[in-house]
């Protein structure tokens, strides 16, 4: 009984040490607020993305410039890098000045701006007024 007993507890630490190290296995060069950039060309472009791990805030003036045939590149143009939340698309979160949060979804670089999307920005306006 007393050889179950320290198994048990030699299993429980060595769980719970691998749990640990395994959690903070984060090499020297990552840091907590890097930004990513890359570079892709988009039509006969080349663009720097410089997604940020900050969400950025908007207002209605900017807002208001979002058009619904804008593409990727015109929209993050126009409001700025942000977080991208997205996993296998590219799902870019802005905070809005109300606190609302705005997500706006791409699944390439030359699509254009979802409907769904345009109309979230376009209630948004409109709860201002």
């Amino acid at each position: 009984m007393k050889i179950l007993f320290r198994m048990m507890i030699l299993l429980v630490i060595v769980t719970s040490m691998t749990f640990l190290f395994g959690c903070s296995n984060k090499s020297d060069n990552q840091s907590e607020d890097a930004v990513v950039k890359e570079e892709k060309i988009v039509g006969n472009e080349k663009i720097e993305l410089g997604l940020s791990e900050d969400i950025k805030k908007l207002t209605i003036t900017q807002l208001s410039q979002i058009s619904e045939d804008m593409t990727y590149k015109e929209v993050v143009s126009t409001l700025g890098n942000t977080k991208d939340i997205g996993s296998g698309l590219y799902i870019f979160r802005y905070e809005y000045e109300d606190g609302q949060f705005l997500d706006i979804t791409f699944g390439n670089y030359d699509e254009t701006i979802r409907k769904e999307n345009y109309i979230a920005i376009q209630k948004m306006i409109s709860d201002t007024n």
